[in-house]
């Protein structure tokens, strides 16, 4: 029996997430907000936030080349040598697990809340190619949270509970909580805003104010080489990167409350630990187990920019959902996650109940899939998403040979990008994105990559140009934030 229990108080109201956030989360030197600003039905129903206040909330930064975590709790610091931050993880959160709540509508009944960097491959599948100059993984330890759920216009608050004093101490936050969000107003109706920039802008844009690793003439060549590679057999399909960084003195947050306006997604989200901070639009999940151990994965592959007029709009998703290269991509990468998955599910339990999906969102169509399987007894979340890390539609196929070939390209890390942001849950639940469309920044840096899937089919020329078109939400939303604080 657990040692732990969660309190739960649900409210019957749903004021403006970020409004709250501001309130009372936004001073805390931890604290995340994994938010559905784009609400689908049956795909993103609810928005999370809280801190890592409490006796037991805790920060883990780790890095994988020399093996170090780093855990500051209650103030005090203790730097630890472990052999996987998944097995850290693993370890903690089997420490303090507990059951779902029965009448709770969503699995996320606290936990660790963070981001794992696309160099914990070395922990999994791939190879200690490059070393980020960023944690690996950060975390948080969540004993609170506020959820909201945006189909019931309810509001759920959690605290995690080892004994009365913890009960009293819960019951206190509930109060003075529930006053404050009884007092604050719901949010307002979304606006769309259209892109003001033209693709020429956005790579104007990055050759006056920021550095890209790869100029165009060299990432043209990387193509070539990639498709290189395809020819000689040794990979079908490569999903190369770009690194595009520039100073930024900005407030990370705002940039945030910028890109959510702009790029609205339905897995976005702000993380901040210490001067680590990650600002994410993602339209793309990487990967989702709830409490039954019932495990989905959905990824993007193939996009094209919103039209200006319907009719437009309409050629452009005809266009992406006839395209025989897309569907190419996204076929190669749902046969990955079915083999990934088929790794850690009941074999016959693995299936794609979506194919070929287009969801639009404000800058872009995407064509999206759906896999699906049941965790065999005894897996954990947690070896679940050590054996499909990183997401497949980020590496290309077949995944070890192609993470190889990426190795060598790309000549660097990518540290956040193409990782995943989200959450470890104490009853066995997990929900991740895939880290696109986001920037992080530390210490007055920042740095957010762009890429897509190179296969026989591929044009150098419209593949860089698909590049620009995933940078032009990051790029307006940074210039627009600059233009207000001017």
């Amino acid at each position: 029996m657990s040692l732990f229990q969660i309190e739960v108080r649900t409210l019957d109201c749903c004021p403006d997430p970020l409004q709250v956030f501001k309130q009372e989360f936004l001073h805390a030197p931890s604290k995340f907000f994994l938010e559905s600003s784009v609400v689908r039905p049956g795909f993103s129903r609810f928005s999370f936030m809280g801190d890592a206040a409490g006796r037991f909330g805790e920060t883990i930064a780790y890095s994988i080349d020399d093996g170090l975590a780093v855990i500051e709790h209650g103030g005090e610091r203790a730097v630890v040598h472990t052999p996987s931050v998944f097995e850290l993880l693993k370890a903690r959160l089997q420490q303090f697990r507990t059951e779902l709540p029965a009448d709770l509508p969503f699995a996320f009944n606290l936990g660790y809340v963070g981001l794992l960097g696309y160099e914990l491959k070395g922990e999994t599948i791939g190879n200690k190619a490059h070393r980020a100059d960023t944690p690996d993984a950060v975390f948080l330890f969540a004993t609170r949270l506020i959820a909201f759920d945006h189909a019931e216009q309810r509001c759920h608050l959690l605290h995690l509970i080892a004994d009365e004093a913890d009960r009293a101490d819960a019951h206190g936050w509930f109060d003075d909580v529930a006053a404050r969000l009884g007092m604050a107003g719901a949010a307002a109706p979304a606006t769309p805003q259209g892109s003001r920039m033209t693709l020429p802008d956005v790579e104007r844009w990055i050759a006056d104010h920021a550095a890209i690793r790869h100029p165009k003439p060299a990432y043209l060549d990387k193509i070539q080489q990639a498709l290189g590679e395809i020819v000689n057999g040794e990979s079908y399909e490569v999903c190369l990167t770009n690194i595009i960084e520039f100073p930024f003195a900005e407030s990370s947050f705002d940039l945030y409350c910028v890109m959510r306006q702009l790029t609205p997604a339905p897995h976005a989200g702000y993380f901040n630990v210490g001067d680590f901070h990650l600002v994410s639009s993602s339209p793309e999940r990487f990967l989702s187990v709830d409490a039954q151990g019932q495990a989905e994965a959905k990824p993007i592959k193939g996009t094209r920019p919103r039209g200006r007029t319907p009719d437009e709009d309409r050629q452009q998703m005809d266009n992406l959902l006839g395209d025989e290269k897309d569907r190419a991509e996204n076929l190669m990468i749902v046969d990955l996650l079915r083999n990934d998955l088929g790794q850690v599910c009941n074999l016959r339990s693995v299936h794609v109940p979506r194919l070929f999906d287009v969801e639009s969102y404000s800058h872009v169509h995407q064509l999206v899939s759906t896999i699906r399987g049941q965790l065999k007894p005894g897996v954990s979340t947690v070896d679940c998403v050590r054996a499909v890390f990183p997401g497949g539609s980020m590496t290309g196929a077949p995944k070890k040979r192609t993470m190889e070939i990426i190795d060598r390209l790309e000549q660097g890390p990518r540290g956040s990008y193409s990782g995943a942001l989200g959450w470890f849950g104490l009853c066995g639940a997990c929900d991740f994105n895939i880290v696109i469309r986001s920037v992080t920044v530390d210490k007055g840096h920042a740095r957010f990559g762009v890429g897509g899937a190179i296969t026989a089919l591929s044009d150098p020329e419209s593949e860089f140009a698909e590049t620009m078109v995933k940078a032009r939400g990051v790029v307006e939303a940074v210039e627009r934030l600059r233009e207000v604080r001017a």
